[in-house]
């Protein structure tokens, strides 16, 4: 059995804040992740977060980004209102995490919306920029 972790709430997050962005999503997707926890989650993690919250039907991948839905909607509405005003992002994916908890997962998908070439390629796109 499988249990939402704080960094599957952080990817979620991260997947929250860039879900409008439609120039190179991916690499807005690490910097995000990079924002809020000071931190690149490796392929193999990413993937795996994906397929936990693509199992719970937080979000979707459609047209080669990931959506949130609307239970994942529900969760970071959820956790907003339970944050203190000055809180700090890593504060939000507590509370985040908090609200997936009671999911156990029996189960999870096995997707990829892109490939291990891809992802590192965002992450070097994402690092030239912040040179």
């Amino acid at each position: 059995m499988n249990n939402i972790s704080f960094e599957d709430s952080w990817i979620f997050l991260a997947m929250k804040y860039a879900e409008n962005e439609s120039q190179d999503y991916y690499t807005r997707l690490i910097g995000y992740c990079d924002s809020i926890n000071h931190a690149i989650p490796a392929y193999g993690d990413f993937i795996a977060t994906y397929n936990k919250l693509l199992y719970i039907s937080a979000i979707k991948n459609e047209e080669g980004m990931v959506k949130i839905l609307e239970f994942g909607n529900a969760i970071y509405e959820a956790a907003l209102k339970k944050r203190a005003q000055d809180s700090q992002p890593w504060e939000l994916v507590e509370l985040i995490c908090t609200e997936l908890k009671p999911y156990k997962l029996k189960s999870a998908c096995r997707q990829a919306p892109l490939s291990e070439q891809e992802y590192l390629a965002a992450i070097d796109r994402y690092k030239n920029i912040n040179l």
